[in-house]
């Protein structure tokens, strides 16, 4: 990759990991589905105008439009949902490391739902090595019993899982411009919230605290559309492969964050959970380690 290419990966690990950060903050006074819903709205407005200004022809088809906006649902209003509720109950370095195991997901669902992204070899011992570090980090949760509070982990597995869901979903919109896409579906995922907008209990933003505000506005335009915009540029420049690099330095951002600003302490677990899912994302992406497939030759003999 370019220097700039690089640059742009940092931006982005630091937006989305400081995200972990605003929610917590955001939390301190209002609920989780406010926060979703706010960060939502505020994204889609914002891509939406970014659509308009670039002169992107929105689709036309119902059955499209309906498509996309089930996109939302489960790439951004229930996986957002779900990681705001289960910040309620675990830190946000446990939370951007669980976040992390979403391209493990990616892989297990390929294998079944996909032609062309078998199952290799280096997948499946980057698998089995995500699996264990996400073992390691739930353990603890799963001691003493059911309890609503100890659930926070599995929420996040939950929201992780949508992800790779989506983004296995997500690859049936490829003629579609990628902001375009993203616009719609924050719009759907608006969509599907509002009905709830009904039955809760709205917070008198007029009371808010300054940072609340400010938190909730960083996470719909920085760390939702702006980092969008980010991510698909550097798809554009970098390939979606090295793109997914991201996932790897989001938790070191969140780490250093969470320490330095919510003097959050890391717990041992969260530190050998993330060393066994990041060795699992580094075998699954074959830079570091690359393991011999089947009927295939991984070198030449001398001539």
């Amino acid at each position: 990759m370019k220097l700039k290419d690089w640059l742009l990966l940092v931006v982005l690990s630091i937006i989305w990991g400081s995200s972990f950060i605003f929610i917590k903050i955001a939390l301190r006074e209002i609920s989780p589905f406010m926060i979703v819903f706010t960060r939502l709205l505020l994204a889609a407005i914002f891509l939406l105008a970014v659509c308009k200004f670039r002169g992107l022809q929105f689709p036309k088809s119902p059955k499209e439009l309906f498509a996309l906006g089930f996109l939302g649902v489960i790439n951004t209003a229930a996986p957002f949902f779900l990681i705001s509720w289960s910040q309620q109950f675990i830190d946000t370095a446990t939370a951007s490391i669980l976040n992390a195991t979403s391209p493990i997901f990616v892989m297990i669902l390929a294998q079944f739902f996909t032609e062309d992204e078998k199952l290799t070899p280096n997948k499946i011992f980057g698998v089995l090595a995500g699996i264990a570090g996400i073992i390691v980090m739930v353990m603890p949760s799963m001691k003493g019993g059911f309890d609503l509070t100890r659930m926070g982990p599995f929420g996040i597995l939950c929201a992780t899982f949508l992800y790779a869901v989506a983004g296995i979903f997500a690859k049936k919109f490829k003629a579609i411009p990628a902001t375009m896409v993203s616009a719609i579906s924050l719009a759907g995922g608006v969509i599907f919230m509002l009905p709830a907008l009904l039955v809760i209990e709205i917070p008198d933003f007029a009371q808010l605290n300054l940072i609340t505000w400010v938190s909730v506005a960083f996470l719909g335009i920085f760390c939702t559309a702006v980092a969008y915009l980010i991510y698909f540029r550097l798809i554009s420049s970098a390939g979606a492969t090295n793109a997914l690099l991201v996932t790897l330095l989001i938790p070191v951002s969140t780490f250093v964050l969470s320490v330095s600003v919510l003097n959050e302490t890391i717990k041992s677990n969260d530190i050998k959970g993330m060393m066994l899912i990041f060795t699992g994302l580094l075998i699954i992406d074959g830079r570091i380690i690359r393991l011999p497939t089947p009927g295939k030759k991984v070198w030449s003999e001398p001539s």
